[in-house]
């Protein structure tokens, strides 16, 4: 009992934080009722002992006794809607406990002093009052048993006690009684507070339970809406949004899609890594939260790729657009280094440009298709003919598929000349598609389709295999583009080798012409894709130097056999000063690294004098002959061969 005595007046460590609270909850509704309850049986006892004690102990005590009850009443009421802090709780239910031993210790030593002033019949009378008081009072405390242990310990112990070593045999056995009594009520406070924590526990292990579905709910909800890298709602989350907007505002306001692709953001990650990469993309989904700010939402839709669905019409939409395109356009600075990336933006309007969610994204993506065509960095808005020439593409690109698959795309050769003998060197290989019916498509048009589709590398490898079998008894070298998505395919020189030694063309007789694109694009694969080619005897032509991304750099990243000089310089050469000094520059170039240089889109005798004057090794173009198929220029060669006794293909000369 002791033990408990000392547990009682110090809250164990291990109550939790909730359980006080609920404790304190029940006490607050329990403890009036308990200090009326002593109240009341404090006044009959104090009528039962009038008389026969002093005025002090029938009036005084009772009173006294009352007065401390009504002011924890008082307490307790007052807090009847008020929700503490745990701190607090623990210092309520500590007060509350020393409230009970004192008010216990008054009440018990009051009836005490009353049992033994009265007779036989008031002394029993004086223990029944006693112990139905701290019967109560526990019965109350069952939240807080400590508190009631001490009521029946200080309270009515005491008198029960004097009853159990009483002379008559009625007390004793009352007394007796009683202590069976107490003993249960012990039990059943100890039973009670065990199921209350019990229950309690059971309750907050539930709400903990459905608190934590409801977070892994939440969760579930942001890894399925939002894209955990630059925090930004994903493709998911756009899709509904439009769809839940496109259904309110059917007819309703007006506002912008635009779909934004980073440029050149793929070597920075195949360079710097993918850690560099996700820091880029955080950086670009900050730079466009800065321009968009609450007049729209941004998206990551994935990869490299975003989206902003704005308010508004057609003109705060392209200046947002323009605004994207020059703020990516800026250098990132991240951590040492400093990146270079840019942006292509499509938009397209509701309801001007599609009325459902479908149609508003195509569109989107087809301005930037187009924006990404006319050189990126630049922004474009759908417009009805950027459809129709996404339908006609995807005509093509059926048309192809088929005529890829009965060999329609047949090879044509141009002549490549030495400029001081006029000897045919060599010949381009150029891939024509001749057509039954409908317009005539050209390379320009067909090879960037078949790069898009996947359908390149059938292409190319057909027309090689075709102009293997026609020109390996020429005895002149073919020169061959290669596009830089061939570069990409690590399989890519397997496969061309394969077709060489099918067709039994001597590998030295090979010029594969590359661009600087390719190099930009992946400098990686396009040195081993080239050195396997190289280690066979293939030679390698730098193509349309002076475009693009024209750097010695690249001309020390691969073993080049000779430079290619644009057409586009060539051809103005004779009416512009600046076209002559750059072909003199590349040509300089060129002998200080000892590299022939061949000049492309030569036209007329005086061009082909003007090249030859500055350095230019060999020429190419319409004024030695067109692109012509194998029979034409077999045809061609034998008629000058008659004319000028020469025999050979290797033997036609210029003019």
């Amino acid at each position: 009992m002791m033990r408990r005595l000392v547990s009682a007046l110090s809250p164990s460590r291990e109550t939790s934080s909730e359980i006080l609270l609920e404790q304190f909850r029940v006490l607050r509704h329990q403890i009036p009722l308990m200090y009326a309850l002593i109240m009341v049986d404090a006044a009959f006892l104090s009528v039962s002992s009038y008389g026969s004690v002093s005025h002090v102990w029938s009036v005084g005590v009772p009173t006294l006794l009352g007065m401390l009850s009504a002011t924890r009443a008082l307490f307790w009421f007052r807090r009847r809607n008020f929700e503490p802090e745990p701190g607090q709780v623990r210092r309520y239910l500590f007060s509350t406990t020393l409230a009970a031993a004192l008010l216990g210790w008054g009440f018990g030593a009051w009836g005490l002093y009353l049992y033994c002033q009265a007779d036989l019949l008031g002394q029993a009378c004086t223990a029944i009052y006693v112990f139905i008081g701290a019967l109560c009072c526990s019965c109350c405390l069952q939240s807080l048993p400590r508190a009631g242990y001490l009521v029946m310990l200080l309270g009515a112990m005491p008198v029960t006690l004097l009853m159990i070593f009483s002379e008559s045999w009625l007390l004793r056995e009352l007394g007796i009684n009683m202590m069976l009594v107490a003993a249960v009520i012990v039990r059943m406070l100890r039973t009670n507070f065990a199921g209350f924590r019990e229950v309690l526990t059971s309750r907050l292990e539930m709400a903990a339970e459905q608190r934590r579905a409801r977070e892994a709910e939440q969760r579930a909800y942001q890894l399925a809406y939002n894209d955990p890298l630059t925090g930004l709602p994903n493709r998911r989350a756009l899709a509904e949004t439009l769809a839940g907007r496109l259904h309110i505002e059917a007819g309703g306001a007006a506002f912008a899609l635009l779909i934004l692709d980073l440029d050149r953001f793929k070597a920075v990650n195949d360079v710097h890594g993918h850690p560099v990469g996700d820091q880029l993309l955080r950086s670009v989904a900050d730079r466009l939260g800065e321009v968009v700010q609450d007049r729209g939402q941004s998206y990551r839709l994935g990869g490299d790729e975003f989206a902003i669905v704005l308010e508004g019409d057609d003109v705060p939409a392209c200046h947002v657009a323009q605004a994207i395109v020059q703020r990516l356009g800026e250098p990132f600075i991240l951590g040492d280094r400093v990146h270079h990336i840019g942006a292509s933006v499509g938009t397209a309007l509701y309801p001007l440009d599609g009325g459902d969610r479908e149609t508003l994204m195509r569109r989107a993506d087809i301005a930037l298709y187009r924006a990404k065509q006319a050189g990126r960095a630049q922004y474009c808005r759908f417009e009805p003919a950027l459809d129709a020439e996404i339908g006609r593409r995807a005509g093509i690109e059926v048309e192809m598929r088929e005529a890829i698959a009965r060999g329609a795309f047949v090879p044509h050769y141009q002549p490549i000349v030495d400029l001081r003998s006029g000897v045919v060197i060599g010949n381009e290989m150029l891939a024509r598609w001749p057509r039954p019916a409908g317009e005539a498509i050209g390379p320009d048009q067909f090879i960037p389709i078949a790069e898009e589709c996947g359908l390149i590398d059938e292409l190319m490898l057909g027309l090689l295999r075709r102009a293997f079998n026609e020109t390996r008894h020429w005895g002149t070298m073919l020169a061959v583009n290669i596009s830089p998505n061939q570069l990409k395919d690590r399989w890519f020189s397997e496969k061309m080798l394969a077709v060489m030694h099918q067709a039994q063309f001597p590998p030295n007789k090979l010029t594969i012409e590359i661009t600087e694109n390719a190099l930009i694009t992946d400098a990686a694969s396009a040195r081993e894709t080239i050195g396997a080619l190289k280690q066979q005897g293939i030679q390698l032509a730098l193509d349309d130097f002076g475009t693009g991304y024209s750097s010695l750099l690249h001309l020390q990243m691969l073993p080049f056999d000779r430079i290619k000089i644009d057409r586009s310089f060539v051809a103005t050469m004779d009416h512009d000063p600046e076209a002559l000094r750059l072909v003199d520059a590349i040509v300089s170039l060129a002998r200080k690294l000892d590299l022939p240089v061949v000049a492309e889109g030569i036209e007329s005798a005086a061009t082909a004098q003007a090249v030859a004057d500055l350095g230019c090794t060999y020429g190419q173009g319409f004024h030695f002959g067109r692109p012509m198929a194998k029979d034409e220029i077999e045809a061609l060669w034998q008629r000058l061969n008659c004319r000028s006794g020469l025999s050979g293909p290797s033997r036609l000369l210029a003019g």
